[in-house]
């Protein structure tokens, strides 16, 4: 019986090598979903050495699949560059950074393996806007995960926001009230927190942060990340990010 096929556009997440012969791909479908498919690691010919140069993260790629749905791992039967995080490396190598912390990040917090359309294209319009953005994009991470969280069901309610209180990192909260756990946010964190969910792609060059700021307001994302998605674990792309926007 042929095997199925469907297509499908995706981006790459990253790779894990199996054994000496195949790897693992984890990707974010268009259609599926998060998805894993098996690629060889090593073998001759062509066509196999072009599909393993195109597994960079956050590549996006036009694939047919092979395989009937239901299968937990599939094969790519045919596979084509749509973008590149290489496009946009070349005149601006720091953004290279920024595209390995999205497929981290989205690596270890979405699980679902159906097709969720707001989801993709949020990833879309984000790698569109780092591609073309030319100022603050050292706080691009930041904002692409202020913008990840309310995707994923844990919004911050900024509307809630009054000068003196604080953020409740376990309620996801601005709260006047006490607060009998160690993980909140002071009154000056707060505020910033609250700017900083309100600060849209088109404005990140008015969000004026210097190295501690940006470090400790990632930190604290990824804490607020980590209450709701326990098994979310390090990061780490994010040293390299603290490094390079020094």
């Amino acid at each position: 019986m042929a095997s199925e096929t469907d297509k499908t556009q995706a981006i790459v997440l990253g790779t894990v090598p199996i054994n000496d012969h195949s790897q693992f791909v984890h990707l974010y479908t268009e259609g599926f979903g998060r998805m894993t498919c098996r690629i060889p690691l090593y073998s001759k010919g062509k066509r196999a050495n072009q599909l393993r140069t195109m597994m960079t993260p956050m590549t996006v790629l036009d694939l047919v699949l092979k395989g009937h749905p239901s299968q937990e791992i599939r094969q790519i039967g045919e596979a084509r560059i749509v973008q590149s995080p290489y496009m946009l490396t070349l005149s601006h190598p720091d953004k290279s950074a920024q595209c390995l912390y999205m497929a981290e990040i989205i690596a270890h917090t979405v699980r679902e393996e159906e097709a969720n359309p707001q989801l993709w294209e949020y990833f879309m319009s984000s790698l569109e806007i780092l591609e073309q953005c030319e100022a603050g994009w050292a706080n691009f991470h930041l904002v692409f995960t202020c913008g990840l969280i309310s995707q994923l069901g844990f919004s911050v309610d900024t509307g809630k926001y009054v000068q003196g209180c604080r953020f409740d990192l376990v309620e996801g909260i601005f709260t006047m009230n006490n607060i009998v756990h160690p993980y909140y946010l002071n009154e000056e964190s707060s505020r910033w927190f609250c700017k900083l969910f309100d600060t849209r792609f088109d404005a990140l060059d008015q969000l004026v942060l210097n190295r501690a700021g940006r470090s400790y307001l990632l930190d604290t994302l990824l804490t607020f990340l980590g209450q709701h998605i326990p098994e979310m674990g390090h990061l780490k792309s994010v040293d390299v990010l603290k490094t390079l926007f020094e």
